[in-house]
């Protein structure tokens, strides 16, 4: 089954997602990453947010993991 967030094959740890197609299986830290939004964009909002790309060059899922790691790391978002 595809991630509907990251369009990557979904293994280990899942949630389940409910979209207007129903219910769909999608990456825990994909969820995560909806939130938080991408790691460029939690680390140097200024510069990859202004290039346009809150996941600073790597890909949705991969930007989630990191993203998952700062959390963890950090313990809190700032604004």
């Amino acid at each position: 089954m595809t991630c509907p967030l990251c369009e990557e094959e979904v293994t280990g740890d899942w949630a389940t997602l409910y979209t207007e197609e129903g219910a769909r299986q999608a990456h825990r830290v994909c969820m995560l990453r909806e939130v938080l939004g991408g790691i460029g964009h939690l680390i140097a909002h200024e510069y990859w947010c202004a290039k346009g790309d809150p996941d600073a060059g790597l890909t949705p899922y991969q930007s989630a993991q990191l993203a998952e790691a700062y959390f963890l790391v950090v313990g809190e978002v700032k604004p």
